[in-house]
């Protein structure tokens, strides 16, 4: 995105890349989710609903992480007040975007977003994979270390309840591996094809 200053006050955000992150989440997260978190970090906004992540471009500062009722997040899905790009805030317990508010709460104690995987089954999952890597002398210590990096960089992309795709994807990954095609490019192509289908299906 353009660069309009660092905000110390809100959020600076593209509206055409935070309509497709609200779209996102408000599609996927269902209608039994009431609440949504949101945070700034590493130059995005992650926004949080239920099981779902999505994230877009950002400049500025959110003062925590902040939690604000779903039905903002489906709101602004539907149609985001006029402005681009859009200024998010937090001003007398009440999360703005533009002129659009509902109340909210600061979160002063920081948890990971999207917590899918609790620790016992984290440590299933790392000792089944180092067994499976012991032949190429990878072990647990490895992966851990692994997984340190890979958190650092953000949210993971894949979720515990998508473990169909995961299988779906793991599969095609080892038949166009060697072809050069990386487990990332077919996430990417499975998340655009999803999309288009999902606006192909909005548009009849």
């Amino acid at each position: 995105m353009t660069n309009q200053g660092i905000r110390k006050d809100g959020v600076i955000v593209e509206r055409a890349e935070l309509a497709e992150a609200l779209r996102i989440v408000s599609r996927v997260m269902g209608r039994r989710v009431s609440k949504a978190r949101l945070r700034v970090g590493e130059g995005y906004l992650f926004i949080e609903g239920g099981q779902t992540v999505a994230q877009a471009p950002a400049q500025g500062v959110l003062p925590s992480t902040v939690v604000v009722g779903a039905s903002w997040v489906r709101t602004l899905a539907k149609s985001i007040p006029p402005g681009d790009p859009v200024f998010l805030r937090v001003e007398n317990g009440r999360l703005f975007a533009n002129r659009y508010s509902e109340p909210c709460e600061e979160q002063t104690t920081e948890i990971p977003l999207n917590p899918s995987v609790d620790n016992n089954d984290e440590d299933r999952r790392i000792s089944k994979a180092a067994a499976v890597l012991e032949p190429f002398r990878v072990g647990q210590e490895d992966l851990l270390s692994l997984i340190e990096t890979a958190r650092s960089r953000g949210p993971a992309s894949w979720r515990e309840d998508e473990e169909t795709m995961i299988s779906a994807v793991s599969k095609a990954w080892a038949l166009l591996a060697p072809l050069g095609v990386e487990t990332a490019d077919l996430r990417n192509l499975v998340d655009v094809a999803v999309r288009n289908a999902w606006k192909g299906k909005r548009g009849t």
